[in-house]
């Protein structure tokens, strides 16, 4: 007997280029991870992979600006059913630039930090020397079976 894939703690990692298309292909793989290794709702399952859209985009726009290259992005997801819970956290090794803040009405403004906050139960965004790392907490609500489509 083989036990249920759903019930079963999972770790999905993945890395690649901080580029625009290796970001569309991990969050293909995450949505495809999530609808395979996990029952999360189909909402919590948008949730997350919109969370983690968020964060590969800041890597690839704001990473390694300073230095003039395209480096590297990790995203990793830890599923844990007993804690009914799934941690997204995406991590590079660029530079971590504060901003001026912008107006809430400007249109040029970024909201991926914000929409991160509201999306995730829990973020924390951690910058050091060597790079940064977005985590991001979700609670799950358990189904029969993945609604994640």
């Amino acid at each position: 007997m083989t036990a249920d894939p759903h019930l079963t703690p999972a770790r999905f990692t993945r890395a690649g280029l901080a580029d625009a298309v290796t970001a569309a292909e991990l969050r293909h793989a995450l949505r495809r991870w999530l609808r395979e290794s996990t029952a999360v709702s189909a909402e919590v399952c948008d949730d997350i992979v919109l969370g983690a859209s968020e964060a590969l985009a800041n890597c690839v726009e704001h990473a390694y600006r300073a230095h003039h290259r395209v480096g590297s992005m990790e995203l990793q997801a830890d599923h844990d059913p007993a804690e009914h819970s799934i941690s997204v956290c995406v991590s590079d090794r660029g530079s971590w630039h504060r901003h001026q803040p912008k107006k809430p009405n400007d249109p040029d403004a970024s909201r991926g930090i914000m929409l991160m906050h509201a999306l995730a139960d829990h973020c924390t965004i951690k910058a050091r020397p060597g790079g940064t790392t977005v985590c991001l907490d979700y609670t799950t609500t358990p189904t029969l079976e993945s609604a994640c489509v």
